[in-house]
């Protein structure tokens, strides 16, 4: 059998991508990650089942949901249209074939319940997965990471960050926190591996390394940057599922972020370290989403860094007990499993 993996370039669902195709391959099902977009006319012959893998985005995404409807009406081969989001859909781009037309799986409650309330059909959740071969070749380069990051950094205790600049993604409250703490401490430093256009909305400092190379890397490569990391801040203030705080707790490395759905249908509060936001604010900047923000108190990120900092240093024991628990995580997000329900969903098209 022969699957076609519609998706664009974004590294996340890129990623996401990658992994079902690792799947499928295992499960004796040919995969082909296509990453551009096709006429229904140019694939149909290439594959028996197909998965989009695309954001719930009814402006950006219109002509995925077009290809969805098509695929359904002329080609009916077995389809699914995967999906994230990081809000509500906004209401004035929705056009009724698409609430007729388009049928959505989940990543995540929270992603069900957004797209459920402005009336899109939502057939089941399949949470993101993580391959186990993947994080056991990135612990391999784990040691060189490290030796990196303490030729940079010396002996400062190590915050990691992995984020593309967005309002969304909450680095200006990550600079904030870091400003807050640098104030009380000298002993730590945040390595952001993020984009280019950060630099245009945030300074680096002596606590704040802003390193420009995200989406060049390979998976192995962040997730071995995760794992050599002390802790890693997830400072988003809307996530659809919340991968990187997957991806750190796979690795073994403890995490700080905020306290709201999704990332806590993923993070283990009892061994991450989490905080409360203030307020939600829904946010429109003109691509389709609503962003639902959830605004906290950058004192609340400090005080907690500060928290983490004392935990490594003082009582380290505590430290690595958190260290052990957090990659159980991988047995509940497993990608091997986790993503089987794909294919029953696609066996019922």
């Amino acid at each position: 059998m022969r699957l076609i993996i519609l998706t664009s370039k974004a590294t996340s669902l890129l990623n996401v991508s990658r992994d079902i195709a690792y799947v499928a391959s295992k499960i004796k099902i040919t995969p082909r990650i296509i990453k551009r977009p096709v006429h229904i006319d140019d694939i149909d012959e290439l594959c028996d089942i197909c998965i989009m893998v695309y954001p719930a985005s009814p402006l950006f995404c219109t002509p995925y949901f077009l290809f969805y409807r098509d695929w359904k009406t002329y080609i009916r081969k077995p389809i699914i249209f995967y999906t994230t989001i990081e809000g509500r859909p906004t209401k004035r781009h929705i056009s009724k074939w698409m609430v007729d037309s388009v049928e959505f799986v989940a990543n995540s409650k929270y992603t069900y319940d957004r797209l459920v309330e402005v009336g899109f059909s939502v057939k089941g959740i399949v949470p993101h997965g993580i391959v186990r071969e993947t994080v056991e070749e990135a612990k391999k380069l784990v040691p060189t990471v490290r030796k990196e990051l303490e030729k940079i950094h010396q002996n400062k205790v190590i915050f990691g960050a992995v984020a593309f600049y967005h309002i969304r993604k909450g680095l200006n409250y990550l600079a904030r926190a870091v400003n807050i703490l640098q104030k009380k401490r000298d002993d730590f430093v945040v390595h952001l591996v993020t984009s280019k256009a950060t630099l245009e909305a945030i300074k680096p400092s002596a606590h704040l390394y802003i390193d420009t190379v995200f989406g060049t890397r390979s998976r192995e490569e962040i997730l071995a940057f995760l794992g050599a990391c002390d802790f890693v801040i997830i400072p988003s203030l809307a996530e659809g599922f919340g991968l990187p705080l997957l991806e750190a707790n796979a690795m073994g490395t403890p995490s700080l972020y905020c306290r709201y759905e999704p990332l806590t249908e993923v993070g283990d509060p009892q061994y991450n370290l989490t905080f409360d936001y203030e307020v939600v604010r829904f946010c429109d900047i003109g691509e389709g989403i609503e962003y639902e923000l959830h605004i906290y108190n950058p004192k609340k990120l400090a005080e907690m860094m500060d928290y983490a900092i004392d935990m490594y240093k003082k009582d380290y024991d505590t430290y690595k007990k958190a260290s052990e628990q957090v990659k159980r995580v991988i047995e509940k997000f497993d990608a091997e499993k986790v993503y089987l329900e794909l294919f029953r969903l696609l066996a019922k098209k």
